[in-house]
């Protein structure tokens, strides 16, 4: 089972390192935790902040521009347990192109397979590389303010106070976001 305390300690020790690992793969755990140990004092939020954009957007970019070079067969042959993932990201590409371009990394479970796929499927590198830097200053954005916040609405137990309502405000938009993404993935 998933123990915050292990990724607390995690990323308590490791820092910005934790940050850059977690920003490589589906790291909103490890970039809302880092973002809540900067406002108890231990990282600076500005740090967590740009570790996660840079790293979240160049691994993105890499895996895009690999699928756009070699294609995914050469994958689904050595995993061949990703190919009904394969499948869904080509659909949803195919019907919300850009919305999907722009929200992949807010999915979890096709997150890092995505940029692959989309670079097979031969989009535009320059509608990528704009839409995947909108979308990592995005997801950058909400997750360090969401744990800033977080930890530091609870830490003052002020859940009625204007930055605890953008947080929350922000959380559901994004869960209505994935909501309405999974929704078209059924369909």
């Amino acid at each position: 089972m998933f123990d915050l305390n292990v990724v607390t300690d995690f990323v308590r020790e490791w820092g910005y390192i934790a940050v850059f690992i977690g920003s490589l793969f589906e790291g909103e755990v490890i970039l809302i935790t880092a973002s809540a140990l900067a406002a108890l004092g231990y990282l600076d939020l500005t740090k967590v902040f740009f570790v996660s954009l840079f790293t979240t957007v160049f691994a993105d970019q890499f895996l895009f521009f690999l699928g756009y070079k070699l294609g995914t067969d050469w994958l689904i042959k050595r995993l061949p347990k990703l190919e009904p993932a394969r499948a869904k990201v080509f659909k949803l590409l195919h019907t919300m192109d850009i919305f999907f371009i722009f929200a992949f990394r807010f999915v979890y479970g096709i997150r890092t397979i995505s940029p692959l796929i989309i670079g097979s499927a031969k989009i535009q590198p320059r509608r990528f590389v704009i839409f995947n830097m909108l979308s990592g200053l995005c997801w950058a954005s909400a997750g360090c303010f969401i744990g800033y916040v977080g930890a530091d609405v609870i830490m003052d137990g002020k859940f009625d106070s204007m930055p605890a309502m953008l947080a929350l405000s922000i959380l559901l938009a994004i869960v209505a976001a994935v909501i309405y993404l999974a929704r078209k993935v059924r369909e």
